[in-house]
């Protein structure tokens, strides 16, 4: 029974809690707008992300169990069925990082905010858990790819024992191109419907790894595309630091000034009132001095 989620959240998204059969509760995905401008708003974005992660580490683990299945089984129905929950698990949790990366994009810091320091520190924790997870989905994809090469080779060899290390490399090749020369050459080994059962086994196990393939390439590019997001939010961010180190600077360099206007203000007020002070005494004296001079002409006249 295949497994998929995202149709449920999307049916379910008038409510806040959705609980799946494996017992873990999310938030529906497509449900969460809020004010980011405000820090309760930004946290609870955060939160939002932080609650997909897990599902998308969740849902990495459940196909790995799927995958490790399809390796043991031989049973053709029960691969079948495993294989199709892989797919389906593998396209919901491609939609949910797709949702997170645009819900990252959301809440970039920025130059507005003045709770940045807080912002930048919280936006910096949730993208590399995110860029966690993606490098687990990548590397549970290398190793099944792995793993499924491992059992192409068998395979192969199943219908010519004695298959060189290059045999079974074109051989690869041949199923790639769709098979018509590799049949043709199970025909003649071994009987036809043994051979039959073998090339089809072997076409899908090479599906298997092709889509494994490009699953590996999108996670890359999903991984750089987050990295590129880190390194230019710490070159934004160093910007405007080194913007407020500068605004700091030429305020200490503006108050140093005005209290140098202030000390030169101050010393030519001190020098004006030394001027007066000497003006004044000077008119003193002359004043004493002609005084003394008028004394005994006024008395001489009596």
């Amino acid at each position: 029974m295949s497994v998929n989620r995202l149709a449920e959240l999307q049916n379910n998204s008038t409510n806040p809690v959705h609980q799946n059969s494996g017992g873990y509760e999310m938030r529906p995905l497509l449900s969460t707008q809020g004010d980011i401008t405000s820090v309760q708003g930004f946290l609870d974005q955060v939160s939002h992300i932080k609650e997909s992660i897990s599902q998308i580490n969740y849902n990495v683990t459940r196909i790995q169990s799927h995958q490790s299945s399809m390796l043991q089984t031989a049973d053709v129905s029960e691969l079948s069925r495993n294989r199709q929950a892989v797919e389906d698990l593998s396209a919901e949790t491609q939609t949910i990082m797709t949702h997170v990366k645009q819900k990252l994009k959301e809440i970039e810091p920025t130059s507005r905010h003045t709770d940045l320091a807080m912002r930048k520190n919280t936006f910096s924790a949730v993208t590399k858990q995110f860029m966690d997870a993606i490098e687990n989905h990548r590397r549970v994809a290398i190793d099944f790819q792995k793993a499924e090469s491992v059992q192409l080779e068998r395979q192969i060899k199943i219908a010519n024992p004695n298959a060189t290390p290059q045999e079974i490399e074109q051989a690869i090749a041949q199923a790639e191109n769709g098979g018509a020369v590799f049949a043709q050459q199970l025909m003649q080994s071994s009987k036809r419907q043994s051979a039959q059962n073998t090339l089809d086994a072997v076409q899908e196990r090479h599906e298997d790894i092709r889509r494994l393939a490009k699953s590996v390439q999108e996670l890359s590019i999903l991984f750089e595309e987050m990295q590129s997001m880190l390194e230019s939010q710490a070159k934004v961010l160093d910007q405007i630091e080194s913007s407020a180190i500068d605004t700091t600077n030429q305020l200490e360099a503006g108050t140093q000034y005005i209290e140098k206007a202030k000390k030169s203000a101050l010393s030519t007020r001190r020098n004006k009132f030394i001027c007066l002070g000497i003006f004044i005494v000077i008119i003193i004296i002359i004043a004493i001095i002609l005084g003394v001079k008028l004394a005994p002409k006024n008395n001489n006249s009596g």
